[in-house]
């Protein structure tokens, strides 16, 4: 699949290369020559290994700045909804994916960057889970690294069939259109593409297994656990609307993590230290990608050409709505001037321009900002969602609070009930997790329809408005390098 032997030996590579600190590993296998079998003969050399995986996350892919791993397709998540909005038509980046345009070609970027980068995941997984039973070490260690491994692929197929696949229908169990190919061993040979039904239950499996084998413990924030492996699941139930799943899975993952306070709300979004963070990258100093970083696209400090010429901003009715008690009218400013708003050198500043992501110093000169993949107000977000659409409208309204709350002191309970309930949920999921990569998925797995009008979008940027719920445009094509390595797959409707 997709060049998958070229995908196995240069993974393995940066398994070892990019992050291991095992001096001895690296002394005793040349680089070039290092096998699952030398990889996983210990659970030490394994966690060398397992963390080489998550740095497979971040590298660039496509020898592209503008598409470092999974950070990138955070960004790209939102740029492909409407609530991110281009300012002016000055820095390019990522303006093909707001068009519509990347993911439609089997050559684009966006088409080849999530499947080049989640199968090689699954593909180094894949070496994990088989190898790692034999290794020399405690169960305990096996475990963890099986866990992670488990967690690490049903995380990847989760992915790649929202892209890739039609969304998924509760009502139309089981959902037998093509998803993506389940390559669940070390292999090089092609596959057929799965059903989507088939690769939901692959990813629950694996996830329900991950579950089993991981503790709440783990070596950094980076790494997946038991919370984040049930916030995983949260967002799996979701996708199926399996809301008492999603309900049950939420509660369970936010365990040990309290939500951030008004003033740390305020401090950037850059520090994988907070509280409230269930999961993310902590961006060391030896691991930076510079410009192709994800601060460097979305913060409002860092002097990146991206930052200074064509900063973010938000869908114009989305922040009016935002009343001014609630800290999160603070993440971006109306009426920016030099006085009420932070900007790098020379920047443009633009109405509705972003302040929520934000590198310590003014400017900043350094990369070197965490990522939030997951945080706890997500998990909130999850429960009250799942409850107002099985019709728990007072348990809603009450997970709704105990989130918004927070966020704005003057907040009151939710009274309303039925679609008005649940569009004040979207409300504020949608300010609350802005840039973090969820609403281009929120609107497919809803069969909302893409609705850019009147909202600061211009034409000369984003050029499609409207996109129908349910479109063919809503799936990714299939690599044309698949389809010509692989005769077993099938490109998505045109």
């Amino acid at each position: 699949m997709f060049n998958r032997k070229f995908f196995l030996i240069k993974v393995l590579i940066l398994s070892i290369v990019f992050v291991s600190c095992e001096k001895d590993y690296l002394e005793t296998a040349p680089t070039g020559s290092v096998d699952a079998g030398s990889a996983y003969a210990t659970t030490k050399n394994a966690a060398a290994a397992i963390n080489g995986i998550y740095r497979a996350m971040m590298v660039r892919y496509e020898g592209s700045q503008g598409h470092s791993g999974y950070p990138a397709l955070m960004i790209i998540n939102d740029v492909l909804g409407e609530d991110l909005v281009f300012p002016n038509s000055t820095n390019g980046w990522h303006f093909n994916e707001q068009r519509w345009l990347s993911h439609r070609s089997d050559v684009g970027t966006l088409a080849r960057m999530p499947y080049n980068m989640y199968y090689r995941l699954i593909a180094n997984a894949n070496l994990a889970i088989a190898n790692i039973d034999n290794a020399v070490g405690t169960p305990a260690e096996r475990n963890q690294i099986k866990g992670e491994a488990l967690a690490i692929r049903g995380f990847s197929y989760f992915h790649l069939i929202q892209y890739y696949g039609k969304r998924y229908d509760a009502n139309a169990k089981p959902n037998s259109t093509p998803g993506v190919s389940l390559v669940l061993e070390p292999t090089q040979e092609g596959l057929p593409r799965a059903t989507v039904e088939e690769v939901y239950t692959q990813i629950n499996a694996d996830l329900d297994a991950a579950s089993k084998l991981l503790t709440t413990a783990r070596s950094a924030k980076s790494h997946f656990n038991k919370n984040v492996v049930r916030g995983i699941q949260a967002r799996v139930a979701l996708a199926q609307q399996n809301w008492s799943a999603a309900i049950t899975f939420a509660q369970e993952a936010r365990q040990g993590f309290t939500l951030m306070s008004t003033t740390q709300y305020q401090d950037g979004f850059a520090d994988v230290s907070n509280p409230e963070w269930m999961w993310g990258f902590d961006h060391l100093e030896d691991q930076s990608e510079f410009f192709g970083g994800y601060h460097s696209y979305i913060s409002c400090n860092f002097n990146s050409s991206v930052n200074r010429q064509t900063p973010k901003t938000i869908n114009k009715l989305l922040y009016d709505r935002i009343p001014a008690t609630d800290v999160r009218s603070k993440m971006w400013v109306k009426a920016p001037t030099t006085s009420n708003s932070i900007a790098p050198p020379g920047g443009v500043r633009a109405p509705y321009m972003v302040q929520k992501f934000r590198l310590p110093g003014t400017p900043s000169t350094s990369t070197m900002g965490d990522v939030p993949f997951m945080r706890a107000a997500e998990m909130f977000l999850i429960e009250a969602e799942a409850k107002a659409r099985s019709g728990d409208f007072p348990g809603a309204a009450k997970a709704l609070f105990d989130l918004v709350s927070k966020r704005d002191p003057s907040y009151v309970q939710s009274v309303l009930t039925d679609e008005a309930l649940i569009e004040e949920v979207m409300f504020h999921r949608r300010i609350e997790l802005w840039g973090e990569g969820h609403r281009w998925l929120d609107l497919k797995r809803l069969n909302l329809p893409l609705n850019r009008n009147g909202i600061g979008h211009i034409a000369a940027v984003a050029v499609i408005f409207d996109m129908p719920a349910g479109d063919v445009q809503w799936q990714f094509l299939i690599p044309r390098d698949e389809l010509n390595a692989n005769p077993q797959s099938a490109q998505n409707p045109l």
